[in-house]
């Protein structure tokens, strides 16, 4: 590894120290999620069509179908949208199927922007879901070194009687995510960290609750569902 290397590599490790932690001076999120989940790659498995391939996340299985659709009106007007539909199942559980949508768009002259519309992801829940279950997921403004890295996202997912949030921190590898985001952490609404995801490599990696139950459901739901987002990454 050369000189200039090598001083890429101290920075960024630098850079990452702080918003790794959960907390003033706490344990890393790493720690805290190796403490209490389960670490859990993406297995792929045959799906219904081409367009739809099938996957694993230990014991939940299904199929995803995600695109990504950029537009440019004559270097005036750009807009991005999103579209994902996908099922989660496990054995004892029927399919938890979901039908989501969303984008960013944004107007402009040049190099000089004058309109952006925010951009949001909302995911509608059927099947064995409970009635009215939502994902709803925008950008937000988070700030420091982790606003570097990636792209700054926030979500809240409800499941029936229970609701869990995800926001992007950094957990773990390297900050690679092809200009989207990569890494969430979801949390319950006071804040303990219970799942996440990171998609930064070549096989994602999932942390769900050790025990069995309707929270470990309710998170492999959800970053199942933030993994089949194809984020747009930053407004250019």
């Amino acid at each position: 590894m050369g000189w200039k290397a090598f001083a890429g590599v101290a920075v960024l490790a630098a850079g990452l120290a702080p918003s790794m932690t959960w907390g003033a001076n706490g344990p890393s999120v790493e720690q805290i999620l190796a403490g209490s989940t389960e670490k859990i790659g993406l297995s792929g498995r045959k799906g219904p069509s081409l367009f739809r391939p099938g996957y694993g996340v230990g014991e939940y299985t299904g199929s995803i179908k995600a695109m990504k659709r950029s537009t440019n009106a004559f270097g005036v007007a750009t807009s991005d949208k999103a579209k994902a539909s996908l099922d989660v199942a496990r054995p004892g559980m029927e399919p938890v199927t979901a039908e989501c949508s969303g984008g960013q768009g944004r107007i402009g002259l040049g190099w000089i922007t004058f309109k952006r519309t925010d951009l949001s992801f909302v995911c509608r829940y059927g099947g064995s879901a409970p009635p009215s279950a939502e994902l709803d997921l925008a950008e937000t403004k988070g700030g420091g070194f982790g606003a570097l890295i990636q792209p700054q996202r926030g979500a809240e997912l409800s499941f029936g009687r229970m609701t869990l949030r995800a926001e992007t921190r950094y957990i773990s590898g390297l900050p690679m995510g092809g200009g989207g985001a990569f890494s969430y952490v979801i949390s319950r609404p006071d804040g303990t960290p219970v799942g996440g995801l990171v998609n930064n490599g070549l096989r994602p990696t999932f942390y769900l609750p050790r025990t069995p139950g309707p929270e470990r459901d309710a998170v492999a739901v959800m970053a199942i569902t933030l993994f089949s987002f194809q984020d747009p990454g930053r407004p250019g």
